[in-house]
């Protein structure tokens, strides 16, 4: 279900308190002598789709802005440890100036989640010398309960979960360290300010009220409060300086990768620029997380971030972690103006840079006279959630006719549609004389100019709307072939919901769909057309996406034969929470069940 919100009287903490927590950790108790891992878990399973190449390449946001705002609160013997360049790194082998980490940080999607219990798990293997473990990221936001009572008998776990952003961590940890004693390490004292009720103030944690695993009951003290400006967290070079550099050693390098040799691993930055979204789908956790607000940086601030990380780390690609970009005109027209006026050296960010970010058609159509300041921006590409081109999924605003004028006019700024569709129950794979079929429409995308494709199958996302329905109508599938569902097949791209009776097929309308987009003769199409603008964009997307689709046809076979062979057995509810939530003693009932209905 829903994440509830908090009163709109009481969304957002107190102008500058960010700031001001942060300079009190740092001064205050000087954490500089407390090693840190943060480690950000990534399941390998999950490399299917036409993007799969992307991801060691990309740079992610999440774990570099948690590890920005530890240092820059004072914690600097700090480390971030990406799954996706270390598959065999393990917290109990981690070394930070010969010593063993005090704090480990796990921060994980649903569908990394195996990955992150596996590192939770071999940090307990340090006995009673590991580190204070605390849980973040979506897996953590929206269940909880799964991050405790892991491992064969349920004995191990986190100690606690951060079900916010930065602000709630730094919060934690000073109160942690304002009641730390002398030679008490940070698992010590945060077992001591548990044990004594100090943490059920500070809204966005979940965690055990003692040292049981697994737990009889787990605390949870409410929703977070948001960061209304996202000025006031650390700048993301700092993160970029605290990569381990990639390899298959459980431990760590000495050092971190230096800032002018990040470039050699990581080719993508992706940055925070807005976050929110005006659209409600019933399939989309996004707005309730954020309350159903919009916060965005500063032009100054974003033109700052770009021009600061090319400089020092020569990476100029960006990729804006929106979740709608043109949600507000004001916004986008304003920070669009500051990067047109930017420069990197003698270029200017038109010429300096690649800037891609995610957005609606919706909004891109009714801004459309936008894009030409966008190009000077250092625009690129647009990421579109068109889901279905007919409308029959969801109504975002998107039609054919607007999909062609924008389109058009995007290509001829030179700047590249990158299309995103889910496929669904009721959809064909082909119709004839309509657009209903899947793949009428991605050969319509690609002849109206879209530089790339992702198909995804509709699939319960934990957190939306329509999670509880789903699985309430029985299609969502508990085994297959005698194996459990798990969470690294949530992720749209194995067909894991479906009414259809042979599933199998809608698994290969994936795969088909894409052999219809990324084949050698839509390549050889693109290499024909060097005067196309989008030239590069287009030629480079067919090479990975046809290196891709061999690549997860290969890794979806035995999956495949699963759902061809069975036998398929279906939830008819949705999942229990693992244990039981009680609302801290410090948070009154009516703020934990404040709907937006209400």
């Amino acid at each position: 279900m829903e994440l509830p919100r908090r009163s709109p009287t009481d969304v957002y903490t107190r102008p500058g308190e960010y700031r001001e927590l942060e300079r009190r950790i740092r001064t205050l108790y000087d954490p500089s002598d407390i090693p840190v891992v943060v480690a950000y878990a990534f399941d390998w399973r999950t490399r299917l789709g036409p993007f799969l190449f992307t991801d060691r390449m990309l740079i992610p946001a999440g774990p570099r802005a948690v590890a920005s705002a530890l240092w820059a609160a004072g914690f600097t013997k700090i480390r971030i440890v990406l799954g996706e360049w270390n598959p065999k790194f393990r917290p109990s082998h981690a070394r930070l100036d010969g010593e063993p980490p005090q704090m480990l940080l796990v921060s994980s999607m649903q569908i990394h989640s195996a990955e992150a219990y596996r590192l939770i798990e071999d940090a307990w293997r340090m006995g009673e010398h590991r580190p204070l473990i605390l849980a973040g990221g979506a897996k953590a936001i929206y269940e909880p309960w799964d991050l405790f009572g892991l491992g064969p008998d349920g004995t191990v776990g986190a100690d606690c979960v951060v079900t916010g952003e930065e602000f709630v961590l730094l919060q934690l940890l000073e109160r942690i360290l304002e009641h730390r004693a002398r030679g008490e390490t940070m698992l010590q004292a945060f077992r001591r300010v548990r044990d004594m009720g100090l943490l059920e103030d500070i809204p966005g944690l979940v965690y055990p009220p003692d040292d049981r695993q697994p737990p009889e009951y787990l605390i949870n003290t409410g929703i977070q409060r948001l960061v209304q400006n996202l000025d006031e967290h650390p700048h993301p070079i700092i993160g970029l300086g605290l990569l381990e550099r990639p390899h298959h050693r459980a431990g760590l390098e000495r050092r971190p990768i230096p800032l002018d040799r990040v470039r050699r691993f990581g080719k993508f930055v992706s940055l925070v620029t807005t976050h929110g979204c005006k659209f409600h789908c019933p399939y989309c956790p996004i707005p309730a997380y954020n309350q159903y607000t919009f916060r965005y940086k500063s032009p100054e601030r974003l033109v700052d971030e770009m021009r600061v990380i090319a400089e020092r780390t020569g990476l100029t690609t960006f990729f804006g972690t929106d979740d709608n970009f043109f949600n507000n005109r004001m916004a986008v027209e304003e920070l669009f103006d500051a990067m047109a006026r930017g420069r990197i050296g003698h270029k200017r960010f038109r010429d300096a840079i690649w800037f891609g970010t995610e957005a609606t058609e919706y909004d891109v159509y009714k801004n459309r006279d936008l894009l030409p300041l966008g190009r000077e921006a250092g625009l690129r590409a647009i990421w579109f959630g068109i889901e279905d081109m007919t409308a029959e999924l969801v109504k975002k605003g998107q039609s054919p006719e607007k999909t062609v004028e924008l389109f058009r006019l995007m290509n001829s700024l030179g700047i590249a549609p990158m299309s995103m569709m889910m496929h669904h129950d009721g959809q064909p794979l082909y119709t004839r004389g309509s657009l209903y079929g899947l793949i009428n429409q991605v050969n319509y995308l690609r002849k109206v100019g879209s530089a790339s494709v992702q198909v995804t199958i509709l699939t319960p996302s934990v957190g939306s709307r329509s999670y509880e329905e789903t699985f309430q109508r029985g299609i969502v599938m508990k085994t297959v072939a005698g194996k459990p569902v798990e969470d690294f097949r949530y992720d749209g791209n194995h067909c894991i919901a479906t009414e259809h009776p042979k599933p199998w097929r809608m698994q290969l309308h994936l795969f088909a769909a894409y052999a219809t987009f990324y084949n050698p003769l839509n390549l050889l199409r693109t290499l024909l057309r060097p005067w196309d603008k989008c030239y590069y964009e287009k030629m480079v997307y067919q090479v990975y996406g046809m290196a891709a689709l061999v690549r997860s046809a290969l890794a979806a076979r035995h999956w495949i034969l699963d759902l061809i062979k069975g036998p398929i057995e279906r939830f008819t509810v949705p999942p229990e929470p693992k244990f039981r939530m009680v609302p801290a003693s410090g948070v009154s009932a009516a703020l934990l069940h404040y709907s937006r209905a209400s």
